[in-house]
């Protein structure tokens, strides 16, 4: 498993700014987040991710990239934005790693 193969997952959220929201893509290094209402590009985030009967994990990360609904970068993704992870515990990387296990490789 690479560092930039994305999966499809289910049962993976994260709160940012106290929103819920649905991460639809997982990597080891990156996850993407659907939302109405992304931050912006460069943009430092503090997230949390939260798996299903999982505790959740503090991730701090930076917006790469934006999907809108009007000019989307990839129509396969709902809007929303990428992220990628710049600090992670041990406890969350071992947990996306066995998301990941259980997941299918491609985009959802």
């Amino acid at each position: 498993m690479k560092a930039s193969d994305r999966y499809a997952v289910e049962g993976v959220s994260c709160r940012l700014d106290g929103r819920v929201l649905p991460v639809t893509n997982l990597s080891v290094s990156g996850l993407f987040v659907a939302s109405d209402r992304p931050p912006l590009p460069g943009q430092a985030v503090s997230l949390e991710l939260v798996f299903d009967a999982k505790p959740s994990f503090p991730i701090v990360g930076t917006v790469t990239w934006v999907n809108t609904p009007i000019e989307p970068k990839a129509p396969e993704l709902p809007p929303g934005f990428g992220v990628k992870i710049a600090s992670i515990p041990l406890p969350a990387k071992l947990a996306i790693l066995d998301a990941l296990r259980r997941a299918r490789p491609g985009k959802p």
